[in-house]
């Protein structure tokens, strides 16, 4: 397998990252199964979501936890067995273009939205389905995902490593980065650049902060280096009968991670929403109905559909607003560091003038793989002059920002 897996981390954690001369503990079947595991930290990420139906902006948060720099070298190898095992059987069964979350395949978003669009625009009229899975991670059953993991592995148990493995993300165990960061002494150590564990367990214990345990039986944290790869192979099965169901109808299935499309004739939808739902109950999963969209493809139409950061319709395809407006922030949250750290400098006596040139070129288009290069990549793949519209729009947004530092 070789170690590509392998990657340093450098976040803080309860313990001290770790360097090559880890792998060969991590690799180790007899030391695995009797590793003892780190509590994760967790935090929440919050994610501003416009929505169009709405008129306005809505805060979404779900909880991250991350995996100590030990317990990340183990799951990173276990991940990727896992992964390659799963490649294998999306390539055999006719699925590797259906499952697009958490793999290398070369191809980015509007690469599949493209091909999504171009199956609509060839099978019109049509309609397309987008769902989404309610409470994803947090509903994975465990008993469903043990077995589904004994199958790939080719068994009818776990070893002793791998069962390790599988309890570290369904029994686990986490601290909140907020309580460590009320401890005056954690907090302190946390500001430090230091390669240096925030706390080890005793201390966190002794500090009267909590360990929280995952008291269910189903529920796997989002964040881990196994936790994406745990989530595909748990969708193997509806995986299977979505993409055999939509083959007899004609139709196009694609899924990343909970997000789920169908583009179908008009006449195949019942059918294959009662597939669907029948899949997703056999996991202990249901759909998330009041963020189901449906739109129908037809050029006397002019219905959009939402996938993959891209609003799709028969007139073409533009990036969401809400996406574009995400880019904005992020650009007018780093051009104000530019301008403090700029202003500071000149106050000290250090700079006669605020230097953009390291801002412009991380915002420019050209040669680098941001947003803007994105974009630009997006509308060609899409055969889209909105979306280049829209990017240079951005472009000049910036721009003017960036001169009123002249």
């Amino acid at each position: 397998m070789g170690t590509g897996w392998f990657r340093h981390r450098g976040y803080r954690h309860l313990d001290a990252p770790v360097g090559s001369s880890f792998i060969a503990n991590a690799v180790d079947p007899a030391f695995v199964a009797s590793h003892s595991w780190t509590p994760l930290l967790s935090y929440p990420k919050r994610e501003r979501r416009y929505k169009p139906m709405l008129g306005k902006t809505t805060l979404k948060t779900r909880t991250i936890m991350y995996a100590s720099h030990r317990d990340a070298c183990i799951l990173s190898y276990y991940a990727r067995q896992l992964t390659d095992l799963l490649d294998q059987r999306y390539q055999s069964n006719g699925l590797n273009d259906a499952v697009i979350a958490y793999r290398s395949l070369g191809k980015s978003n509007y690469d599949f939205a493209a091909k999504a669009r171009e199956f609509a625009k060839a099978n019109g009229p049509c309609v397309a389905l987008c769902f989404d899975v309610t409470a994803f991670f947090d509903n994975i059953d465990h008993k469903i995902l043990k077995q589904a993991l004994a199958t790939a592995l080719g068994g009818h148990g776990l070893s002793e490593d791998w069962y390790a493995a599988f309890k570290s993300v369904t029994k686990f165990r986490h601290v909140a980065l907020a309580d460590l960061k009320k401890n005056p002494a954690f907090a302190e150590n946390l500001k430090r650049r230091a390669r240096t564990p925030i706390a080890t367990i005793a201390e966190v214990k002794q500090a009267g902060i909590p360990i929280t345990s995952n008291p269910n039986c189903f529920g796997i944290p989002q964040g881990t280096p196994i936790s994406a790869t745990l989530s595909n192979l748990y969708m193997w099965d509806l995986d299977v009968a979505m993409m055999a169901a939509c083959a007899k109808q004609g139709a196009f299935y694609q899924r990343y991670s909970d997000d789920i499309l169908i583009i179908c004739p008009l006449s195949s939808e019942s059918v294959l929403i009662d597939q669907l739902a029948a899949s997703l109950a056999a996991l202990k999963l249901e759909i998330k109905t009041e963020k189901t969209e449906r739109a129908v493809y037809d050029p006397t139409s002019s219905e959009t559909f939402q996938y993959l950061g891209f609003n799709i319709s028969p007139d073409g395809a533009v990036i969401r607003p809400g996406s574009l407006g995400r880019q904005w922030r992020k650009a007018r949250r780093r051009i104000r560091r530019t301008r403090e750290i700029g202003e500071r400098a000149i106050a000290a006596g250090k700079a006669t003038k605020i230097f953009t040139k390291k801002l412009r070129r991380r915002l420019s288009p050209i040669g680098l793989r941001n947003f803007s290069s994105y974009a630009r990549r997006a509308a060609s793949a899409l055969e889209s002059q909105q979306i280049l519209r829209q990017v240079r729009r951005l472009e000049r947004m910036v721009d003017e920002e960036l001169e009123k530092f002249s």
